[in-house]
């Protein structure tokens, strides 16, 4: 993928959730920190299917690298070469480039990860990328996140979200909806003729919310379902993030409750 103005080309992906699971469809972060890994990418993008693909086969691992909660974010800056994506959401362009400046990197580029709000291309050494996530899960928790299925219909689903912050600060929260085995035959620009499959797509994205000043939030949230959407496929996502540094506190990841 050629370059555009501070755009390069080259992502990755697991998941887990140091969670701790509770009656009525509910789970709360543990004392360790859990490693928020953001993908972003593009069906636009030549580059982008062998970190789609890798992300997919970390999913089935049957040895998990880590506490990991990951998100897929497809932007829209490369539909104009030919191939809208479906999935994509000028939101998440947003984000990558605020993470980016916050961060300190280099520029904003897909496939991008970003582990806890830093640019890395670890996913390229599985050593690394394990080594990075190790890092990360040693670390005390600077948040709890506690999330609460309270009601769920095929319209959409409500969700409580309890946070407590070990410390007060400019922090903030997001809700992210996230769907997994997705797939489309791409008929236009670099990947045409591709059948591409993703995994934790992120379908709804909700926030910033701020935490209170004193460090706690208790909040309900309702999200949207979209009927073509498959309910057994859908997960919740929140994390709590320092809106001054980007720095990343706790994530957190619920599968959605069972019929």
């Amino acid at each position: 993928m050629k370059k555009q103005p501070l755009l390069t080309a080259v992502c990755a992906i697991v998941f887990a959730s140091n969670a701790i699971a509770e009656p009525q469809c509910s789970a709360v972060s543990g004392p360790q920190t859990n490693a928020l890994v953001e993908l972003y990418t593009s069906e636009g993008c030549s580059s982008c299917p062998p970190a789609d693909q890798w992300l997919s086969r970390l999913k089935n691992q049957s040895k998990p690298i880590g506490n990991i909660v990951p998100i897929a974010l497809h932007v829209d800056y490369w539909d104009y070469i030919g191939w809208k994506d479906n999935f994509a959401n000028p939101e998440f362009a947003k984000r990558q480039r605020e993470m980016a400046t916050l961060g300190h990197a280099r520029g904003v580029y897909t496939p991008q990860l970003a582990i806890n709000g830093q640019d890395t291309r670890s996913w390229l050494s599985e050593s690394r990328f394990k080594s990075e996530i190790a890092s990360i899960n040693r670390l005390p928790a600077k948040a709890e996140i506690r999330l609460t299925v309270n009601a769920q219909t095929t319209k959409s689903v409500q969700v409580s979200t309890n946070i407590k912050t070990a410390e007060p600060g400019p922090f903030v929260y997001y809700l992210a909806l996230q769907e997994n085995n997705l797939q489309s035959t791409v008929n236009a620009g670099e990947n045409r003729g591709e059948l591409l499959r993703h995994d934790y797509v992120v379908r709804q994205w909700l926030g910033p919310f701020k935490v209170g000043a004193d460090g706690k939030i208790n909040e309900s949230h309702e999200i949207q379902l979209h009927p073509a959407w498959k309910q057994p496929e859908l997960n919740v996502v929140a994390f709590v993030q320092n809106s001054a540094t980007g720095e990343i506190l706790q994530a957190l990841v619920l599968e959605l409750c069972e019929d």
